[in-house]
């Protein structure tokens, strides 16, 4: 795993002695990964891409932040960032990442 569960906590502002959600945003970090891959065709195989890790981190944060399915709030619940969206794009047609 590129984003470790530091890096998204430093992301996402939480102190490292914070720890109750530890196991959340690992599993958030696990499935931003997994939608990077599936939806772009591609991986970071340890290359270390800032671009790949912050798109990551961003999902990550997205979601940790927007975890309601439904509000009856209109507003409250917030659709993937215009930003994920373009580096999405982008990793999936740079030749710098490698096919999944």
């Amino acid at each position: 795993m590129a984003v470790t569960l530091a890096q998204a906590k430093n992301y996402l502002k939480i102190d490292a002695d914070i720890t109750e959600d530890d196991e959340l945003i690992t599993e958030l970090i696990n499935a931003a990964v997994d939608y990077v891959e599936r939806t772009t065709g591609k991986t970071n195989n340890g290359d270390n891409s800032s671009l790949y890790d912050l798109c990551v981190k961003m999902l990550v944060a997205h979601w940790y932040e927007n975890r309601a399915v439904f509000s009856a709030k209109p507003g409250a619940i917030n659709d993937i960032p215009h930003t994920v969206t373009d580096l999405l794009i982008h990793i999936s047609q740079c030749n710098a990442y490698p096919e999944g």
